[in-house]
């Protein structure tokens, strides 16, 4: 029999599993509390909870039989020394058995749990309580984790070796623990105020997060609003469990995600390019604005280059060295991307770009490249296949967003077309230029941003544009062709396939890939100054990187903060409306006069409905009904407010209800918005309140 290798985490290609008993009896236990966990929860299908009509999709009978060949087998390749060689009849399968890797037992099963899962998820009637899912899919992730941590050599984890490592890294440990708390400090501080006013697609995030706290949304394999996942607003949940509902709280976790993608991106650039580039794009990448202000907004977009640097360290790695615990890893945290980030659904394209371009370029590497991607695929499917199930059966939900910004989708290309006479290819021409000129010529079209300058401010366009014509001049090594897949993958994908582009919020994964060619831009220009002037390439690096970040901390935290670009007119509106009700008693009664601009009762406008969530509130028609939950009956506190286009009916309730306080709120001149800037003061709405318990009703709902 071959030799067996120390781990088979060590080799993709490796077949015998590892020999050592200790190790070998561990992962044994992984895989049998993997198949308990997907026994349990295909018996919890049955059961579900409570309910008495509690059935099973078809096929849970084949799914009871793979759950017990699956640790069977495996099993018999632990004993195969007690086959007692040729002469016994099983021997040859015993030996077959033990020719595979006990992985693919493990991530088979895996990935068997998760299908029970998932259709125990999707089962009719619903269970009646999904964390027992939950918590199966949680010990299905970490029996994963845990396995990769066995193939690390544990003599590297002495005290003493961890002490060496420490001591000979000090500088550069001390240097990425600067620059990610520099990362923090700049996404928290300010952070409820900055960006404002709250906008309302970040207000609609976290009320859906407050129904998963309430319960309201017990399924957390599932998507909802705008085909964001569940999973994600139980996330945000947890914190407002912790911490409170408040701006603060709800930003909380976009600041983090932020900030910890700099160290994220370290790793990745030091590993692909060494520590110049590495250290370089990660400063940058603290005080990027275009990174900042993602990281400092209540929307899930900042995930997007979090995750995308975290799967493709893996990935970089795997196609290295071809371990099998990186490809392993890469489709772990490519898997669970999805429950994070819509936009985590293209990580698998630049993946397989990578492998494949890998494999044009080193044959050899296909035979680690092939069981790798397998394995890759299996714990793919052992994260994603809960919510993957859902959008099969649900596809509607999975294409929610696209289906509203694809320009094929949505059908706007052809309004565009009978609209301008121009032709498909013309129209695409200028959505490619609108979107890859966003990185240097044009600004953002979307009210979550609305900078005045492009993506790429003017001083980093210089090491910017170098550094990608340098990539394009290397594209044939690996590292530079990764770069420019992904930069060429997320503008197309969310920028030149989309409405209205340029827009922000799908094109924030670019912002680390802008990290690294601006690194590799000024890695260039500080390697031409040393030819000139021997030992002037740390100078030249260190001063234009100083230069970079004191120029996009400038334009962040004061010309953008004090312009008024931030999100649109109803938004600023809507914190007037905030500021004021939050001034009056609580049962005070607010009579909103809005429709059809903007609405206070129900979901309404994000932006006031979740703050003031709690407060009695009213829309009063243009036909005079009172649209909500709550009754008008009995005396309280009552506040009416309307806006300018019905100031018509003003007057007539004062008269009614005499002896109130009226007073105007105004927004300044100045704001600039998606309709250019606000020239002179405007009226935005006008308040009456009448604080004393009365009878003041709207006329018509006093008639």
């Amino acid at each position: 029999m071959p030799a067996t290798p120390a781990s088979e985490a060590d080799s993709a290609v490796s077949l015998p599993i590892d020999s050592r008993p200790a190790l070998k009896a561990g992962r044994l236990v992984l895989l049998a509390a993997l198949s308990i966990a997907a026994a349990a929860a295909l018996w919890y299908g049955f059961a579900q909870g409570t309910n008495p009509q509690a059935t099973m999709p078809d096929g849970s009978s084949l799914l009871w039989l793979v759950i017990a060949l699956l640790p069977a087998s495996a099993t018999a390749a632990l004993i195969a020394p007690l086959a007692g060689g040729r002469q016994a009849r099983w021997a040859k399968l015993i030996r077959l058995t033990n020719a595979i890797p006990l992985v693919w037992h493990l991530l088979a099963a895996a990935c068997v749990a998760s299908f029970v899962i998932a259709q125990v998820a999707n089962s009719q009637p619903a269970p009646d309580n999904y964390w027992p899912l939950f918590g199966v899919w949680v010990v299905i992730v970490g029996s994963i984790v845990v396995w990769a941590a066995t193939g690390v050599n544990r003599a590297n984890l002495r005290f003493a070796n961890v002490e060496r490592w420490v001591r000979s890294h000090r500088w550069e440990l001390a240097a990425v623990v600067a620059l990610t708390v520099a990362a923090v400090t700049l996404r928290i501080v300010n952070l409820s105020s900055l960006p404002g006013p709250y906008e309302q697609d970040e207000a609609a995030l976290a009320h859906q997060s407050l129904y998963a706290l309430e319960g309201e949304t017990p399924n957390m394999f599932m998507s909802g609003l705008q085909g964001h996942a569940t999973m994600q607003h139980y996330s945000l949940a947890a914190v407002f469990k912790v911490l409170g509902v408040t701006i603060f709280s709800s930003r909380l976790l976009s600041a983090l995600t932020g900030a910890l993608t700099v160290p994220l991106l370290y790793v990745l650039l030091r590993q692909m390019f060494g520590k110049t580039v590495a250290f370089l794009g990660a400063a940058y990448l603290v005080a990027y604005h275009f990174h900042v202000h993602y990281s400092r907004v209540g929307l899930e977009n900042i995930g997007d280059p979090f995750i995308l640097v975290a799967v493709l360290y893996f990935a970089w790695r795997a196609s290295r060295s071809g371990k099998t615990v990186d490809f392993v890893l890469t489709g772990l945290i490519m898997g669970l991307g999805l429950y994070l980030s819509p936009a985590a659904r293209v990580v698998p394209v630049i993946v397989a770009a990578l492998f494949g371009y890998t494999v044009l370029r080193r044959p050899r590497f296909l035979r680690q490249a092939a069981p790798g991607m397998g394995l890759l695929a299996l714990a793919y499917g052992a994260a994603a296949l809960p919510v993957a199930v859902f959008w099969i059966t649900h596809q509607s939900e999975f294409m929610d967003r696209i289906n509203i910004v694809g320009i094929f989708q949505s059908h706007w290309i052809d309004q565009q077309e009978a609209a301008t006479g121009k032709s498909t290819l013309q129209i695409l021409w200028d959505q490619s230029v609108h979107s890859f000129g966003a990185f240097g010529r044009f600004a953002d079209r979307s009210q979550h941003y609305l900078a005045p300058i492009p993506y790429v401010d003017h001083l980093s366009l210089v090491p910017f544009l170098l550094g990608i014509g340098y990539a394009i001049y290397k594209v044939l090594e690996e590292r530079y062709f990764l770069l420019l897949a992904i930069f060429g993958a997320v503008v197309v994908t969310g920028g030149v396939l989309t409405i209205e582009a340029p827009t922000s919020q799908r094109l924030v994964g670019t912002t680390v890939v802008v990290a690294a060619f601006v690194a590799i831009g000024l890695k260039v220009i500080a390697d031409a100054a040393s030819r000139w002037r021997p030992n002037a390439s740390y100078a030249v690096a260190s001063v234009g990187i100083c230069a970079l970040v004191a120029s996009s901390v400038h334009f962040y935290f004061w010309d953008y903060r004090t312009g008024g670009y931030y999100t649109d007119y109803n938004t600023y509106v809507a914190k007037q409306v905030v500021d004021y009700a939050k001034t009056l008693p609580k049962d005070t009664r607010l009579f909103w006069y809005g429709d059809p601009k903007m609405f206070l009762s129900g979901s309404g406008h994000p932006s006031m409905t979740f703050p003031l969530r709690d407060y009695p509130r009213f829309d009063v028609m243009q036909d005079g009904k009172v649209i909500s939950p709550g009754s008008v009956e009995g005396d309280a506190p009552t506040a009416f407010m309307l806006m300018t286009h019905r100031q018509s009916e003003l007057q007539p309730l004062i008269d009614s209800c005499p002896g109130g306080e009226l007073k105007t709120f105004v927004l300044l001149a100045g704001r600039r918005g998606i309709n250019g800037v606000q020239r002179t003061n405007e009226v935005s709405f006008f308040a009456y309140k009448v604080l004393t318990p009365n009878h003041c009703l709207p006329l018509t709902a006093q008639q």
